[in-house]
């Protein structure tokens, strides 16, 4: 037993002479120990943005939507609101203003309501056509592959090289892998921040584009109402209180 006791203290002597000989050697696994975290950072971040980056997509889209049916709400409104001032004025005409003029009016303010009602319809088709392909774009960016992200070797700095003769080797490949892991962290997060934002400023200019059509059937439907008003007092005789 005592034999066997001295063998394992020599041993254990032996492996601590030969640990404290060759510090850069041991120095590898340390430096190991140290490149693995940075490793699973870059999984934790690329998961994490890609999940990020899609919310914030999602985000920009729920908040399109939101302007698109507030500034739909707003011109409707102003259409009806001139609609039925036109209607009001028309029952508020006197017995003696040519009914069957009166009618046709109310015929054509009718027509006209229905014109621009296909106008907005035409308004918010181009309007989706746009965020749908504004939405293809950007998730096609946003289709990361993690597999060819986290396609990096911790072990390969190894190949090729010793660990007891020459370690200094493997310490610069691991400092030269934690940057390339480093490096991909954040030109990646840069990245998909860059395609969410341009995606928000895209639809920026859907929305623009959305307003203008909106602005455009409201000028045309003012002008009708102006013409049916005219009408009402040099045709149908009317008078405008």
């Amino acid at each position: 037993m005592k034999h066997f006791i001295a063998i394992f203290v020599l041993c254990l002597g032996v492996a601590k002479l030969t640990e404290a000989g060759r510090p850069v050697s041991t120095e590898v696994v340390q430096k190991l120990k140290q490149l693995e975290p940075v490793y699973k950072k870059l999984q934790d971040d690329v998961i994490n943005q890609v999940a990020g980056a899609k919310f914030a997509t999602a985000a920009r889209t729920d908040e399109f939507y939101q302007n698109i049916i507030a500034d739909k709400e707003s011109s409707l409104s102003e259409s009806i609101r001139m609609e039925d001032e036109f209607i009001n004025l028309l029952d508020k005409q006197g017995p003696s203003v040519d009914k069957i003029c009166l009618d046709f009016l109310r015929s054509l303010t009718e027509n006209n309501m229905g014109v621009a009602g296909i106008s907005y319809t035409n308004c918010v088709k181009n309007a989706e056509a746009g965020v749908s392909s504004e939405l293809d774009k950007v998730y096609e960016l946003l289709q990361v592959d993690e597999a060819e992200l986290f396609d990096i070797s911790l072990l390969d700095v190894f190949n090729g090289e010793n660990i007891i003769t020459d370690p200094a080797k493997i310490i610069a490949k691991m400092n030269a892998k934690q940057s390339e892991i480093e490096g991909i962290s954040l030109s990646f997060i840069a990245d998909l921040n860059a395609a969410v934002n341009a995606y928000a400023a895209r639809l920026v200019d859907v929305q623009s584009a959305y307003k203008s059509c909106l602005n455009t059937n409201q000028a045309l439907l003012t002008s009708t109402f102006t013409n049916t008003k005219a009408q009402l007092t040099q045709i149908c005789f009317g008078t405008i209180a």
